[in-house]
């Protein structure tokens, strides 16, 4: 009797070692096993929520990701993760704007279907800042997979954060458009360049035949001029083309000199008034304000910016006056070129100075005069601009620093 008591209680002492050795093991796989989950939970790149169908996260690994206090009780999706119409509104879900939420919709749709969803990409506001007083805008990617946990319905939701890349993309996608449309501009530009460049060859060479034929005096005189002003339009479409190539190689040159300012000006008044024909119904004035004024640019490149518009005023004024000139303004010289001709539209305008952008297509020209005068200006230091109203004309203008000698 006692050894079967004896040997009862043995094996009752082995099992209840056994089973403290087992509880032991137990408790730590449980202990590791939870570190490895939060371990897991806190390096990876997403938000991980478990959501009821009331929308509460009950567990997450936001708080260990982001650092913040654990709540009382458990918060709403759109108030953990701070979006601005949860929290304006208080509770998630209760803002006008809760009702066109994408991510709130795949949720619910989720508890109905009982199916998961994935690939959900949203805009959203967020705000960074406790008291709501700063906010950004960012956009989600969202998956949810829905499971049923002792008899209850639950969605685990992975919210990761894809700001960068669909600014990635958005920038890709400028970039192509931009590319195109280059693409495209320089198509044209080399149709209408072929065009220009044909247009005073043929008138060169056809007054130059008819010169060697034909006997009369005064018919010669004006076959000279033709082919004198057709010449000068070629040389001018050859350097701008030059120009253009130098710029896009970073190698236009610029020769820094005092330059006296009114014998610029007058320069390029006589200059333009010789072109004109006899009894132009155009004005051009140069309104000279000041003595003897100095600036120290690069002289070429000073008159090739006036020069330029100059020639478009001329192009686009039938009647009324060119007038031009400079002011000095404090620290800065502005120089204008101001028409009565047919005035520029505010959208064309805002293209003006790109490349390959003419103000008519009807006029001469292949469209980088004005892109070409931004570049100089813009390297000696100044800005550029145009104001202009369609029928009253146009000033085209820009400005350049300006020290103290005079």
């Amino acid at each position: 009797m006692y050894l079967l008591l004896s040997i009862g209680i043995v094996v009752l002492a082995a099992t209840c070692v056994f089973l403290v050795w087992r509880c032991y093991y137990q408790c730590r796989y449980i202990k590791i096993s939870k570190r490895v989950n939060d371990e897991v939970l806190r390096n990876v790149a997403a938000y991980i929520l478990l959501v009821d169908p009331d929308f509460d996260v009950l567990q997450t690994n936001y708080y260990t990701l982001t650092g913040t206090p654990l709540p009382s009780r458990p918060p709403k999706v759109g108030n953990l993760l701070r979006c601005k119409n949860g929290e304006d509104a208080g509770i998630c879900g209760t803002h006008d704007l809760c009702a066109d939420c994408p991510v709130r919709a795949a949720i619910g749709e989720a508890f109905r279907s009982k199916k998961g969803f994935s690939g959900l990409e949203a805009p959203m506001v967020l705000y960074t800042s406790d008291d709501h007083s700063e906010a950004i805008d960012c956009d989600v990617s969202v998956s949810g997979n829905f499971l049923t946990i002792a008899g209850e319905s639950r969605v685990v939701l992975t919210v990761s954060d894809i700001t960068a890349q669909k600014r990635t993309q958005r920038e890709l996608e400028k970039a192509r458009i931009h590319a195109e449309e280059s693409d495209r501009m320089k198509s044209f530009f080399l149709t209408n360049t072929t065009h220009e460049l044909r247009t005073p060859l043929n008138a060169i060479v056809g007054f130059s035949e008819l010169l060697m034929t034909d006997s009369a005096p005064e018919d010669k005189q004006e076959y000279m001029r033709i082919i004198r002003l057709n010449s000068e339009v070629l040389l001018h479409l050859i350097n701008d083309l030059l120009d253009l190539s130098k710029i896009e190689t970073g190698t236009l040159d610029y020769e820094y000199s005092d330059v006296e300012l009114n014998a610029v000006m007058e320069e390029l008044e006589g200059g333009f008034r010789i072109r004109q024909p006899e009894n132009s119904p155009v004005r051009i004035t140069f309104h000279r304000q000041y003595p003897a004024s100095y600036l120290h640019t690069d002289r070429k490149r000073l008159i090739q910016v006036v020069a330029n518009f100059l020639s478009n005023a001329v192009k686009f004024t039938a009647n009324g006056s060119i007038d031009f000139g400079f002011e000095i303004r404090g620290s800065e010289l502005y120089i204008y070129v101001t028409d009565t001709g047919t005035g520029i539209s505010e959208e064309h305008q805002r293209e003006l100075f790109q490349r390959f952008t003419k103000a008519g297509s009807f006029k001469q020209g292949i469209g980088i005069g004005l892109a070409i005068s931004k570049s100089i200006v813009e390297t000696l230091g100044g800005d550029i601009g145009v104001e202009s109203q369609i029928g009253k004309g146009s000033t085209f203008w820009f400005t350049l620093p300006y020290g103290t000698q005079q």
